[in-house]
């Protein structure tokens, strides 16, 4: 029991300074720290004096031998680095004696020939003004795309052709139809044809016509230029051939009454496609005689055969 007595007031007495040590040992931890901090901090100033002190020093001795040689640098580019001239036209050629560069002075004119290359050259004053468009045939189209042995390239003068592909049930031909009408007026001097590309299909392969409408520029019976603009208007279609003809339209743009009435047709036709009938006519033929072959026919056929045979037998049954 005395003991027992003498563990427990050794306890009481323990515990309690030991939950105070937990305590204050933190604010003495914290003490020791900021001492450390405050010795830490005025050792990196001193350093960070000497580092000025030394920089100031280093970069007055290096800032003067800087600006000497680079007096010295500037005045030898001076003497050397003399420029010939200035171009005063087109093609002549400047030099940079420093790093032997040569400029060349047709760089203006590259973007222009660029801008030129693509232009074809047709022959004006050959059509008679206002004819209007002419819808032609697969002979009448061969005839106008004839090319000549003597025009060679695209900047030698020849016939230009501007031709529509259409399909006279496409309603989408039918709304192009009266600016392509109108066309003709704006550009008298390049023929404006028109064929149907359903009846002579033909020439679809051969210029690479996979939908209608489609509106191709031909020189000297050669296609030069398709139209590719989703918009098939009168201002589009002019763009189209000022473009690759530098041609500009000797009348206004604009659309009248007359052009609603043809040559190309304004107005969808309903006509009887006797190709889509027939496709259909195959289509079914194959399918009843694959479904004839197939296991759904053989057991539709046995199903049928004994109700047959019981219809039968009951009737001789009730004979």
């Amino acid at each position: 029991m005395v003991a027992l007595l003498n563990i427990s007031l050794l306890l009481l007495l323990v515990v309690p300074h030991y939950k105070c040590f937990n305590e204050i040992e933190p604010d003495i931890q914290i003490e020791r720290l900021d001492i450390e901090d405050i010795r830490e901090d005025t050792d990196v100033e001193s350093d960070s004096d000497l580092q000025t002190e030394q920089h100031n020093d280093l970069s007055g001795e290096t800032g003067d031998l800087f600006t000497k040689e680079l007096n010295k640098e500037f005045d030898e580019t001076e003497e050397k680095n003399e420029v010939e001239g200035l171009p005063t036209a087109q093609g002549e050629e400047h030099k940079l004696t420093e790093g032997n560069v040569t400029v060349n002075a047709t760089e203006s004119s590259d973007d222009t020939t660029n801008a030129t290359s693509n232009l074809v050259s047709c022959t004006t004053g050959k059509e008679t003004p206002g004819q209007p468009v002419e819808l032609v045939n697969s002979t009448r189209l061969i005839n106008l795309l004839i090319t000549e042995p003597n025009v060679t390239s695209r900047r030698s003068t020849a016939d230009c052709v501007a031709l529509l592909f259409y399909a006279r049930y496409c309603p989408f031909s039918s709304m192009a139809a009266p600016h392509f009408n109108a066309l003709a007026r704006a550009f008298p001097d390049i023929k404006m044809a028109a064929v149907d590309a359903m009846k002579h299909h033909s020439f679809n392969t051969q210029y690479g016509i996979v939908g209608v409408p489609t509106v191709m520029l031909f020189h000297n019976g050669r296609p030069a230029a398709k139209f590719n603009d989703s918009e098939y208007t009168l201002e589009m279609f002019s763009r189209f051939i000022t473009k690759y003809t530098g041609m500009e339209p000797q009348s206004k743009l604009f659309v009248t009454s007359a052009d609603f009435g043809g040559p190309v047709p304004s107005v969808p036709v309903k006509e009887t496609d006797y190709c889509l009938a027939l496709s259909w006519i195959f289509i079914l033929v194959c399918g009843v005689y694959f479904f004839s072959k197939s296991s759904w026919w053989r057991k539709i056929v046995e199903t049928v055969q004994n109700t047959w045979r019981e219809a039968e037998a009951q009737h001789e049954h009730v004979e």
